[in-house]
């Protein structure tokens, strides 16, 4: 007969918690109440499992009678436990029953908004009027049956609970080794972590902050200044949480910065938890494994791979823009004889004062990379063929006239071949243009070495 009506109250829980939170915060309630809204999901889904049980027992016969033994009744027993975990905390009497009220009011509300009929609304809001009735009769029974004595015990044993709650999570919060600051509605430093402390080089004890009666009054913009811009704009902004990296501008330093609005319901406590995490090594690891990842280790100039990667884009800006490209491959004469005449120390050295000359002669924008063993390439970026021939001449000129000193010694000069190709067509594919500069390498090579040849 109810089940309409019970799973009508089933699927309303968030609405009757945000209802019933809402009438606890404009009569003050929440002064006295858990600040998450966990809990108040909780009291919902226990008041409105102990009303569905009571419907299901004893359908509409809920009216009070003097006889009545409230024992097995479920709304009666909710309200016996209630009693005892509410006796615990402190809560009086008057303070529940006033909160109950509109717990009650807040079932009535969203009857009486619900699409049921005049009958059903007029019978469903009795049936709720009563349980509370029901609910109210059992906290009353519980909280008068136990005397003075027995109260102030449980209350003592409670106390110490919570103290050592307290306790625990007090250690727990200095023991976090990352810097925590818990910053007020008025950005002022609350509380913060031992972490914290030493972040400010205050050298503070752990519990400092909570134990000491001189507190030191402390604006969290004044004591990072580098902060200011992220901490006000999560301020006005809408987001319950934050997080970016910053660093400093004079030195290398850098800090994950994390920002979380107070989950307090009540409004209690206000404010944002700050997390502020020292990640400069993890930056310059990730730097430096950058760096092995696209720059070749002996030259140190680009690695093929990373060569590839950066050529894509500029080919594709170049096709899309309709602009001129070029491409320069260029390796070293008989280097093969240099290493084996004078060995691979001086054909390392080879290699890196190519590699460092070139770069003289290369404008900023080009690209230069090595392609592997003693080959080396060159982009052109909205170059045509005739100025990248130039540049390939003078290369090939600067290269030719240096001469290495080995440690023993010994002496070596070396010329280079080069081979042009432009992206010409619109049509043409990034590999075509490598294929052709390749080609013209090879017929250099082919018509004597130390030379420059474009691509047909």
């Amino acid at each position: 007969m109810f089940s309409k009506f019970t799973k009508f109250i089933g699927a309303h829980e968030d609405w009757l918690m945000g209802r019933a939170l809402e009438y606890a915060q404009g009569r003050n309630y929440t002064k006295y109440t858990s600040t998450l809204k966990e809990a108040w999901r909780l009291s919902i889904a226990g008041l409105s499992k102990s009303l569905i049980e009571v419907a299901q027992m004893k359908g509409t016969d809920l009216e009070l009678s003097p006889d009545e033994d409230y024992t097995n009744d479920p709304a009666t027993q909710f309200g016996i436990m209630e009693a005892q975990k509410h006796k615990e905390r402190g809560i009086r009497l008057d303070m529940f029953l006033g909160l109950m009220k509109y717990y009650c009011q807040s079932y009535l509300d969203v009857i009486n908004e619900s699409n049921f009929s005049l009958s059903e609304k007029h019978q469903y809001s009795n049936l709720t009027k009563r349980f509370f009735d029901r609910v109210e009769i059992g906290f009353c029974t519980a909280w008068t049956s136990s005397g003075q004595e027995p109260l102030v015990d449980e209350l003592q044993i409670r106390s110490r609970q919570m103290t050592n709650e307290k306790n625990k999570y007090l250690t727990i919060f200095e023991s976090l080794s990352v810097p925590v600051f818990i910053v007020d509605a008025d950005g002022k430093i609350e509380n913060m972590n031992h972490a914290a402390s030493n972040l400010l080089n205050m050298n503070a004890a752990p519990g400092e902050k909570y134990y000491s009666n001189q507190q030191r009054d402390l604006l969290f913009t004044k004591e990072f200044p580098w902060m200011k811009d992220v901490y006000e704009y999560f301020v006005e902004d809408s987001q319950s949480v934050f997080s970016c990296e910053k660093s400093f501008d004079d030195r290398e330093q850098f800090f994950s910065v994390s920002c979380s609005r107070s989950l307090d319901v009540s409004g209690k406590f206000t404010g944002t938890v700050v997390i502020i995490e020292d990640v400069t090594n993890r930056k310059l690891m990730e730097k430096e494994l950058k760096i092995l990842a696209t720059t070749d280790p002996l030259t140190g100039v680009r690695n093929r791979r990373s060569f590839v990667q950066a050529f894509e884009q500029e080919f594709s800006r170049s096709k899309r823009h309709n602009r001129h490209l070029a491409l320069l491959m260029m390796d070293i004469d008989h280097f093969k004889n240099i290493n084996d005449s004078y060995g691979h120390d001086l054909g390392d050295k080879v290699l890196k004062y190519l590699a460092e000359e070139s770069l003289g002669i290369l404008r900023d924008f080009d690209l230069f990379g090595r392609w592997g063993g003693d080959e080396f390439i060159v982009l052109f970026p909205e170059t045509d063929i005739r100025q990248a021939a130039a540049v390939a001449e003078r290369l090939r000129s600067s290269l030719t006239r240096l001469k290495l000193n080995g440690d023993n010694g010994d002496s070596v000069k070396f010329t280079v071949s080069i081979g042009l190709a432009a992206a010409t067509d619109i049509n043409i594919q990034l590999d075509d243009v490598i294929k052709n500069a390749d080609e013209a390498l090879y017929r250099a090579k082919a018509q004597g070495r130390n030379r420059v040849v474009a691509s047909e």
